[in-house]
């Protein structure tokens, strides 16, 4: 039962991780080439930022997806360290990009950050 509610959780973060990526990478690609226009510089950072940040968390969670069907199989798996090391780099890029980008994209369109 425990082996079988791990793969669960393992093909679940894969698929998470999948759709993070996607995303993660369609925001920077927006985001760098909306820095073409001068009037929305905030905006392209804040969807840089994101997605940098998605991308992080999509490394993250497929970094734990690995690691929870490695278990489920009662493996030992060799790079284990590694794949916690790349689960935990990624969820800090998340952990730092995101509230920035959410900070930025707030400011830039909230009337009351402007004080007008």
């Amino acid at each position: 039962m425990r082996g079988a509610l791990l793969g669960l959780a393992g093909i679940a973060a894969y698929v998470f991780a999948v759709a993070l990526l996607v995303l993660g990478v369609a925001l920077p690609f927006f985001g760098l080439s909306s820095w073409l226009h001068p009037a929305q510089v905030a905006a392209a950072w804040a969807r840089t930022l994101a997605g940098v940040g998605l991308i992080g968390s999509s490394a993250g969670f497929a970094a734990l997806g690995r690691l929870s069907v490695a278990g489920a199989t009662r493996r030992q798996v060799v790079v284990s360290r590694a794949l916690k090391f790349a689960a935990v780099i990624g969820i800090l890029l998340a952990l730092v990009c995101l509230p920035f980008a959410a900070a930025i994209q707030a400011a830039a369109h909230a009337a009351w950050f402007r004080g007008a």
